[in-house]
């Protein structure tokens, strides 16, 4: 389970790069941090990302969190990687670019941790 628990973190660092990528930081009152007791937070276009960066980043203590907590975020990071890959015309399957690998992959871990 400590494997499994570890592979899933270090699945997690693509999804942040892209979701710190994607969100607008310039205009930002909180750089991409989310801050739930901000109403502003709460009706950002970017809000559901930078949750999911509060509880995922780096600093969470991902590795304390239940194998059932980082599913769920693991999960999380598949349909936002998959919408990017599909806005971006990609066949997941085919395409060898860093998303599309990281997807297979990611599907990959995620059904053998649902064994």
């Amino acid at each position: 389970m400590a494997i499994m628990k570890h592979e899933i973190i270090e699945m997690m660092a693509f999804p942040r790069e892209m979701i710190r990528g994607n969100v607008p930081l310039e205009t930002c009152g909180h750089t991409g941090h989310y801050a739930h007791h901000d109403p502003e937070c709460g009706v950002c276009e970017a809000r559901i990302e930078c949750e999911w960066l509060y509880h995922n980043d780096e600093l969470s203590g991902l590795g304390e969190k239940p194998l059932a907590d980082l599913l769920e975020a693991l999960q999380s990071a598949l349909l936002y990687i998959d919408a990017c890959v599909a806005r971006a015309g990609h066949t997941p399957s085919k395409c060898r670019c860093r998303a599309c690998t990281w997807l297979r992959r990611a599907e990959s871990l995620q059904a053998a941790a649902s064994r």
